[in-house]
C-alpha cells in the first residue's frame, strides 16, 4: 500500500479530533484499523490543534472524524474550506439524534455522516477513501493519456526538425553515432 498511497494518498489528509484519541493506549485496535487505510492519520485532542492543522492543509482531500461533543465548535471552521478542500466529516457520538438536525446544515457532514458505532465510521470512511482513490485513478489515467499524446507529438516534431536541420546543414546526421546520410525532410 505504501507506493500506491504515496501517489494517491498524499493528496489525502485524514484527521481525528477526540479528547482521548491521541492518548497512548486509547482505542489502539481502532487506530490500527484506521491506519490500515492511510498513513496520513493525524489525531488531535483539542480544537485549537485541529484549527492549526486546518490552516496548514493545502491541495488535499480532507476527511475528518469529529467527537460529537466537539463537532459544533469545529465543524463551522471546517466548513470554511468547503470550496477548496471539499471536506468529508464523520461525527462520532453517543446519540446520533442529538446532531442529526444540526448536521443537515453542513454539506461536509452530509457527505460523511453521523455515527454511534466505531465500525460504522470505519466502514463508511473506507468506502469513501475507495471512491476517492477510484476518482484519482480516472484522473491520472486521463493525465497519462494526455502526456503520452504530448510526448508523441514532441517526438514527431523533434524528428522532423532534426531531419530538416540535417538536410539543410549537414551531409550526415549529426545526432547519429554512425555516418548516416541525411534523409529528405518529409511533410
Amino acid at each position: 500500500m505504501d507506493a500506491v498511497e504515496k501517489i494517491v494518498g498524499s493528496g489525502v489528509a485524514l484527521f481525528w479530533l477526540d479528547k482521548h484519541i491521541g492518548l497512548p493506549g486509547v482505542c489502539t485496535q481502532l487506530k490500527q484499523e484506521f491506519e490500515s487505510n492511510t498513513t496520513n492519520l493525524y489525531s488531535f485532542s483539542t480544537v485549537d490543534q485541529c484549527r492549526s492543522f486546518l490552516q496548514s492543509v493545502k491541495n488535499r482531500k480532507l476527511f475528518c472524524i469529529i467527537q460529537g461533543s466537539l463537532a459544533k465548535t469545529v465543524v463551522p471552521d471546517i466548513d470554511r474550506y468547503e470550496q477548496s478542500l471539499s471536506p468529508v466529516v464523520y461525527i462520532f457520538c453517543l446519540d446520533v439524534s442529538a446532531y442529526s438536525e444540526w448536521g443537515q446544515n453542513y454539506d461536509c457532514i452530509l457527505r460523511g455522516g453521523i455515527f454511534d458505532h466505531e465500525q460504522d465510521v470505519l466502514t463508511h470512511l473506507t468506502h469513501d477513501l475507495s471512491e476517492y482513490a477510484a476518482l484519482k485513478v480516472q484522473e491520472y489515467s486521463f493525465k497519462r493519456a494526455a502526456c503520452d499524446e504530448w510526448a508523441q507529438n514532441l517526438a514527431r516534431n523533434a524528428k522532423r526538425l532534426r531531419t530538416e536541420q540535417c538536410t539543410l546543414t549537414f551531409r550526415t546526421d549529426p545526432f547519429s553515432d554512425t555516418d548516416t546520410d541525411c534523409a529528405e525532410a518529409q511533410n
